[in-house]
């Protein structure tokens, strides 16, 4: 969830970068800012589609799909401040990596389950993309 403190520096970054470009006369760049607000403002008019997620001896249940346990490669937890997020990877090319938020479900639960069916990857860390991502909340 954003903070208006994250609003409000945005909308203090937009508009210095948007002053800035009208003063230079850089309307490539006006044009290129103004598509690129709105398109995070399209792509985020409402919330994302809440998905049921369970976890079985057979498999993944994720929303109205079935993954079985053979078609996952392997799995890792991130675990950060405040939240869980289990990571599977996907043996199938066209969905090759699935990102769970645990919620409040113990993340030992979690790991000895996965573990009984699929390889537990220790090393594997969040991707520097992804951790961006998440620190700017985008």
């Amino acid at each position: 969830m954003r903070s208006k403190l994250w609003y409000v520096a945005s909308g203090v970054i937009f508009a210095g970068l948007l002053a800035y470009s009208i003063l230079t006369q850089a309307w490539t760049f006006t044009a290129v800012l103004i598509l690129c607000v709105s398109a995070y403002g399209y792509a985020h008019r409402k919330a994302p589609p809440h998905r049921k997620i369970s976890l079985s001896e057979n498999g993944i249940v994720w929303g109205d799909t079935f993954i079985s346990w053979k078609k996952c490669a392997g799995f890792w937890l991130l675990q950060g401040p405040g939240y869980v997020e289990l990571h599977i990877d996907v043996k199938e090319p066209r969905q090759r990596h699935l990102t769970i938020q645990t919620g409040t479900v113990n993340p030992s639960d979690i790991h000895a389950l996965c573990a009984r069916h699929i390889p537990f990857y220790p090393e594997r860390q969040e991707k520097i993309l992804d951790a961006i991502i998440r620190l700017c909340k985008i």
